[in-house]
This record gives structure tokens, C-alpha cells and sequence, in this order.
């Protein structure tokens, strides 16, 4: 039996060689994270800046919690049917601790009966920008004996990182019903680069993840096919 099955074997890899193989792309859906029917009212905030103490960090310009704010209320408004309630003004959190905030089932109870929502987005975000520009050492090659050597060589560069905790909380009950952490780092290869846009740049490559928490989505990915 064993060498009827080796045989086998070999004849459907031959078989799948000599028949060719072909690339196509398919369109895969993706639950969301949460289970929501996509027409829940929703409230965005409050989101708490985090500071994680970077001594290399620039102070920025602007308001990043209220930036990050209105950024998830744009991109929900914009990717689903939810109904987004309107930021209420004055609301003021009983701590900066995300942590002990998040445990903070009062004020989230509060919140929702205020609002009149069903469902509250929230969490923290710390966001940075850093100058990384320095002497990198680099390989190359000699054109006079095509030897390899090491110099030291001035790069540019301004880096940006994420560090984003996203909170779902029950607006009747005010517990906490999902978390998820977010983080993301790029380079841009330009010193002083617009700590603006490069907040938002950022935001983008991030923003397939934020969306899939709340609504289904597709994506795309490539299989191999054998043809014959």
C-alpha cells in the first residue's frame, strides 16, 4: 500500500505542475468586532491625551485628543449608518487616568443619560512627533577596487508614532463592552515635517482597523488557482 500511495502522490504533484498555475484576487467579508445592527446612536468622547514621557517628543500645537475626536466622528459618518449624537459641551472627566477612567462606570452612566445614547466611543491616544535625524552608517562599494566599506552619512527624518486605546461603553449601564489598543510608528524622510499632516497620515493607515470595529468590511487578498 505504501508505494501505491507514493505513487499517487507524485502523480497529483506532477499533475498540478505540468497544469499551471493561475493568480486571482478575491474579495473576502470581515465581521466587525462588535456585534451592532449599524443603526445604534453613537457618542464620540471624551478622549484623554497620554502622555508617555518621551524626552524626545516635540510639544504640539494642537489639541490631539479633540483632533483624534473628530476624526472617529468623520470616518463613522462617513463608512456607516450610525446615528452620532452631537458632542455635548463642558464635559469634563473625573480623571486623566485612562485606566481608572475606563472602571468609571458612573460617569459613563451619566454620560449615556445625557446624551441619549446607546452606545459611547472613548479611550486615549498619545501621539508623537520625534526628530530621528542622525549620522547613519551605511554600505558601500568602492569604484576604484570594488571593495565594501562602511561611511557615516546625515539622514533626516521625522518620526511619528500612535499609541491609541479605543473604549466601547454601554450607555444604560455605563460598563465597558470592548477595548482594543492601537499603535503605529512611520518615518517621513524630511526633518521639521508638518506635525499636522503627519498626525493624519498616521490616522490613515490605521483607519481599516477603527472602522472594523464597527462595521463589517472586505478585503482583498490573492489566492493561486491550478488550471489545466
Amino acid at each position: 500500500m505504501r508505494p501505491t500511495r507514493l505513487a499517487l502522490a507524485l502523480f497529483a504533484v506532477a499533475s498540478a505542475v505540468s497544469a499551471g498555475v493561475r493568480e486571482v484576487e478575491l474579495a473576502l467579508p470581515v465581521r466587525s468586532k462588535l456585534a451592532l445592527t449599524g443603526h445604534e446612536k453613537l457618542y464620540v468622547g471624551p478622549f484623554v491625551r497620554e502622555r508617555k514621557g518621551d524626552e524626545k517628543a516635540q510639544e504640539l500645537a494642537f489639541d490631539v485628543a479633540a483632533e483624534f475626536e473628530r476624526y472617529i466622528r468623520k470616518l463613522l459618518r462617513k463608512e456607516s449608518k450610525f446615528m452620532l449624537v452631537p458632542a455635548i459641551e463642558g464635559v469634563r472627566t473625573p480623571t486623566s487616568d485612562p485606566l481608572r477612567l475606563s472602571k468609571d462606570a458612573e460617569f459613563w452612566r451619566d454620560l449615556g443619560t445625557r446624551s441619549g445614547a446607546d452606545y459611547i466611543v472613548a479611550g486615549s491616544i498619545d501621539f508623537q512627533v520625534q526628530d530621528r535625524s542622525g549620522m547613519k552608517t551605511e554600505e558601500y562599494e568602492s569604484p576604484i577596487d570594488g571593495r565594501k566599506y562602511y561611511r557615516q552619512r546625515m539622514v533626516e527624518q521625522t518620526g511619528f508614532s500612535y499609541d491609541i486605546l479605543l473604549n466601547v461603553y454601554d450607555a444604560r449601564t455605563g460598563a465597558q463592552v470592548f477595548t482594543q489598543p492601537l499603535k503605529d510608528f512611520q518615518e517621513k524622510p524630511e526633518r521639521n515635517f508638518d506635525e499636522f499632516a503627519g498626525m493624519f497620515s498616521n490616522l490613515f493607515a490605521l483607519e481599516n482597523q477603527l472602522i472594523g470595529v464597527f462595521v463589517p468590511r472586505t478585503i482583498k487578498t490573492k489566492r493561486f488557482l491550478f488550471t489545466p
